[in-house]
């Protein structure tokens, strides 16, 4: 079975420099543009299920880049719950709370403003992961709408390692893949953007 994890593309909240989270925030314009591309490597692959975070910004991506799909959507997909951070522009919270929130946001720990750690979102991923993916039978291809962070928990949990997140690149609409066989993922395709590279902004 191969999973083909698609970040949204460019919000608002990205365009404008805002901590997004759990926030309502929707798709630029340029991430509709982008989501629209995603489709060029999207379209001929004949998914046999699709899923998607219910958040706004990943729900229009899933229209954008499949469309007439008609995902499954689950709140364990989200990205990063921020808490009071969410909306925020990030500058003004780093004028606000200096050194220690850099430090959260290095360490993916928003605990401090009411919102989740790595650890807790990589649990509430892996669930997904272990009670819904890994327990698909008769599925050759399967689509996974989300953010950023969700793409990010899906390598940690296929190499048993938490990775920070500043060490990896998950560009918007980027779509990376993985295998799952005999109870092994195996990375195929990382923050594959080849057909977005008009649409990069």
């Amino acid at each position: 079975m191969k999973v083909y994890f698609i970040r949204h593309g460019q919000s608002e909240g990205n365009r404008q420099n805002r901590h997004c989270g759990w926030s309502d925030t929707p798709l630029s314009e340029l991430g509709h543009a982008q989501a629209r591309a995603a489709n060029a490597y999207l379209k001929d692959i004949p998914f046999d299920r699709i899923y998607c975070s219910d958040l706004p910004r990943a729900r229009q991506t899933a229209a954008d880049a499949l469309p007439g799909c008609r995902p499954i959507y689950s709140h364990k997909l989200r990205e990063i719950g921020v808490g009071t951070l969410a909306g925020r522009l990030i500058a003004d919270v780093a004028a606000q709370y200096g050194a220690p929130y850099w430090e959260a946001v290095r360490q993916q720990d928003f605990s401090a403003y009411g919102g989740e750690t790595q650890q807790q979102m990589g649990e509430r991923l892996k669930s997904f992961f272990t009670e819904e993916l890994e327990t698909l039978t008769g599925c050759e291809n399967v689509a996974v709408f989300g953010h950023e962070g969700t793409v990010h928990q899906m390598m940690n949990h296929a190499l048993g390692h938490d990775i920070l997140l500043q060490h990896l690149q998950v560009d918007n609409a980027s779509v990376t893949v993985f295998s799952y066989e005999n109870g092994v993922w195996k990375l195929e395709k990382w923050n594959h953007t080849g057909a977005l590279t008009a649409q990069k902004g």
